[in-house]
């Protein structure tokens, strides 16, 4: 095994347990360590003077962020506003006197690490073995399909694992499995449904137990964007792929089957399921979330409004419940237009591989739009799991351009090779 080829089985592994966050070894999550290790092995290449690629939309991103926070580092905001700002706690940090706050460096560091330097890392693994970006793709889906199975156990009361690894445990129904927060739990199997749809047209022996799982998981969250993300994007892929529609019939079969069979097996889980899904006043805490998000918005508005031009700060990157309003209330809009020539270049990266032979870049372009819709009523912006597809895509993009070069430098060549033929044919006639 090569070096390059241990730092790909790294990333796959740092890929499959990216949305376990509930999960850490003396503090620090799985993910990380895992990407501590593939940095390590790439840094034998960038030692020896390679310079590694990185997508110029990457380079908007990290250069706002890093702008951001030296702004803050040099001016930072005025304490006597930062105080008196309306910060959302929820329940469970409040019992449990757990410290929600963190520094702007720490946030810029650990935001750039899955922005920029994942994709970095997953691109530089895929150089020799393109094959890399899929069975990442596949470990980030089974990682999110493991964390949904443990949270319908526990719900089911087969096992009580989320309770240990998060001591406080959940007040409601709702369920987390290897998440720090059913809100994860939910972002994490709504935004791999399409690569679950993918994996069930190769398999569908593999694919619908997968699919069964994900969306067992996702009810059982009770998270209302990761409900709807979880439906946008099973309906967004067959809306794509004329193929993936033809197994609509035996998916609503399957997941009727799966449904029908928990509450045979126990008949009061329907009362309890029915907190789970909160559009309605169904939730005793609903009233209470809808008025603090209420709130959240608006202190994320108010904070622009102090700052327009580079926010208030990346310690608040995290607060407003919607990444849109984070980036506006954090860095303003230097941070805004950055982050947006980010999404737009990762958008238009996975727009490119609409025809490709291989489908595995749809699906990505898919999971990234999921996260985007679902993520305009959510907090997840910074965390590692997000940014895998990201970096699929632009390990993708990075082939792409290079078969590109490559059919350039042929075709120049071969223009070459035929005016100095020409050329010579006509030294001869003369």
């Amino acid at each position: 095994m090569t070096v390059r080829q241990a730092a790909g089985s790294f990333l796959v592994a740092a890929a499959f347990v990216s949305s376990w966050n509930a999960v850490q070894i003396y503090g620090v999550q799985p993910v990380d360590l895992f990407i501590a290790a593939a940095f390590a092995l790439s840094a034998f290449y960038l030692a020896g003077g390679r310079v590694p690629w990185i997508p110029a939309w990457a380079k908007w991103g990290s250069v706002s962020v890093l702008t951001v926070l030296v702004i803050h580092l040099i001016f930072p905001t005025a304490a006597s506003f930062m105080t008196q700002r309306y910060i959302y706690l929820a329940w469970y940090i409040r019992v449990g006197g757990l410290d929600p706050f963190e520094t702007g460096t720490f946030n810029a560091t650990k935001w750039l690490l899955a922005m920029t330097v994942v994709p970095v890392l997953v691109v530089d693994a895929s150089r020799r073995n393109p094959g890399i970006v899929k069975r990442i793709a596949n470990a980030w889906m089974l990682g999110a399909a493991v964390s949904a199975f443990i949270a319908v156990t526990d719900f089911l009361g087969i096992t009580d694992i989320n309770h240990l690894l998060i001591y406080i445990g959940m007040a409601t129904a709702r369920q987390a499995g290897l998440a720090a927060h059913p809100n994860h739990l939910a972002m994490a199997t709504a935004i791999v449904a399409p690569l679950a749809i993918g994996l069930t047209m190769k398999s569908r022996w593999k694919g619908l137990p997968v699919i069964v799982v994900l969306m067992m998981g996702e009810i059982v969250s009770g998270s209302r964007a990761g409900q709807a993300g979880f439906i946008l994007g099973v309906a967004g892929t067959l809306a794509f792929s004329h193929r993936a529609r033809r197994f609509a019939p035996i998916m609503i079969v399957v997941v009727g089957i799966a449904l029908s069979s928990v509450m045979w097996v126990n008949a009061d889980i329907v009362e309890r399921a029915a907190t789970l899904f909160r559009f309605s006043g169904g939730d005793q805490y609903l009233a209470k979330a809808n008025e603090e998000r209420g709130d959240a918005f608006g202190q994320a508005i108010r904070d622009f409004q102090y700052r327009p031009l580079d926010g208030v700060g990346l310690e608040v990157i995290n607060q407003a419940h919607s990444i849109y309003l984070q980036l506006i209330a954090s860095g303003g809009l230097i941070l805004t237009v950055g982050m947006l020539i980010y999404f737009f270049g990762v958008l238009r990266a996975g727009f490119a591989e609409r025809r490709s032979p291989d489908p595995i870049g749809v699906y990505l372009l898919l999971c990234v739009c999921v996260w985007l819709a679902a993520g305009a009523f959510g907090t997840q912006l910074t965390d590692r799991y997000l940014y895998f597809p990201v970096a699929g895509l632009a390990a993708l993009q990075f082939h792409r351009l290079r078969q590109s070069r490559e059919r350039r430098r042929v075709l120049r060549e071969m223009a070459i090779a035929r005016a100095i033929e020409l050329e010579q044919r006509a030294a001869l006639t003369a």
